[in-house]
């Protein structure tokens, strides 16, 4: 007899694999995912971070009355957009080192404005106003001296406070500050050496006219009078003040009509981009940091993001962490540790002052 099995029909062995196996390894498959989507998406961050935020407060550099103010709460700037419109109470005091410069243009504007016939009273006249004029040109030449000296020590501090700021080792304020002045200063000087060369070409002039004996109505001066009209109309002018850099202002103190002091603010600008997050080590926690390390930022949000991000900064001496990271990672208010900054791309779309989790690495990754 023969005893052959009778053949097992391929549906019925898939069927079986279908019943008995894939249960086991769909299973097993799952347990998998499970397991890599918590790593990446649910694990418990070890440390909680906050977007920097940077507010600037626009300030004035002189007293007065607001005249115009050009912004709204909540309202998006550009850098250079007009902030808010100035008069001041004393031109002169806003005008600051420059006074005696206007004055001295104003002069020349007016000894140039006077006509007189070829007399010997005007010949005389001319060499007082010769002698006036190398008088204040000597003087300028003084004040141009002290003006390049300072001009040399803004210059100074100006190029060290470069080299902080991309150490961040000065605050954006004081940068400003810095290449104010150094601009400021740097205009002043080459105002005043244009100035002292329209004087010297009037002193050649009138010692000409004097030797020829000419009427002084035929002078004829490479001075731009309207140059130098506008340069003392500017004192009536509108003090202007900008937006430093792009932004959301959140903040108003001084309306329009209201009266304000020299370096007061007027309005908050907070900028709408960073790329730095601010987190704390707390004390007793031992995780392993050092500048340069590798970390992975995720947010908050239901729209999950991460991204790999870098430790720039780290401090020296434990501080007292903000309430809301400290609530956050500590769950209570209080808690001191040790400042980090962390440098985040731009790809990672993260709003100043959100909170975003920071993960460190594992020793074996």
């Amino acid at each position: 007899m023969n005893r052959t099995p009778i053949p097992i029909p391929f549906t019925r062995r898939l069927a079986h694999w279908q019943s008995k196996v894939m249960p086991s390894v769909l299973f097993f498959c799952l347990c998998i995912a499970i397991a890599v989507l918590w790593k990446q998406n649910l694990s418990l961050p070890s440390l909680v971070g906050q977007v920097d935020i940077r507010r600037l407060d626009i300030r004035t550099t002189t007293s007065g009355t607001i005249t115009n103010l050009a912004v709204q709460l909540f309202q998006k700037v550009k850098a250079g957009d007009i902030i808010a419109k100035v008069n001041p109470s004393d031109p002169m005091t806003a005008l600051g080192g420059s006074t005696d410069l206007v004055m001295a243009k104003k002069e020349l504007l007016q000894l140039l404005s006077l006509s007189s016939a070829s007399s010997e009273f005007d010949i005389q006249r001319n060499l007082l106003d010769k002698e006036r004029l190398r008088t204040e040109f000597l003087q300028q030449k003084v004040n141009l001296a002290s003006a390049e000296i300072r001009l040399q020590n803004l210059e100074n501090e100006y190029e060290r406070a470069k080299g902080l700021i991309k150490q961040q080792l000065l605050s954006e304020s004081q940068f400003d500050l810095a290449e104010k002045n150094f601009l400021s200063s740097q205009a002043e000087v080459n105002e005043r050496k244009l100035f002292i060369k329209d004087l010297a070409a009037t002193i050649e002039t009138i010692e000409g006219l004097i030797q020829s004996s000419q009427e002084i109505e035929t002078v004829k001066m490479e001075i731009d009078r309207n140059s130098l009209a506008r340069s003392i109309a500017r004192m009536e002018q509108e003090w202007v003040i900008r937006a430093p850099s792009d932004g959301i202002i959140t903040g108003i103190q001084k309306r329009q009509g209201e009266m304000i002091g020299s370096s007061d603010s007027v309005v908050t600008l907070t900028e709408n981009a960073s790329n730095k997050v601010v987190a704390y080590v707390p004390q007793g926690l031992d995780i392993p940091l050092s500048i340069g390390q590798a970390v992975t930022i995720r947010s908050r949000s239901q729209r999950l993001q991460q991204a790999r991000a870098v430790v720039v900064r780290m401090g020296e001496s434990f501080e007292i962490m903000p309430d809301m990271i400290s609530q956050l990672q500590l769950h209570r208010l209080g808690g001191l540790g040790i400042p980090i900054l962390i440098e985040v791309p731009d790809s990672f779309a993260c709003k100043p002052g959100e909170m975003v989790n920071i993960i460190m690495d594992s020793p074996h990754e």
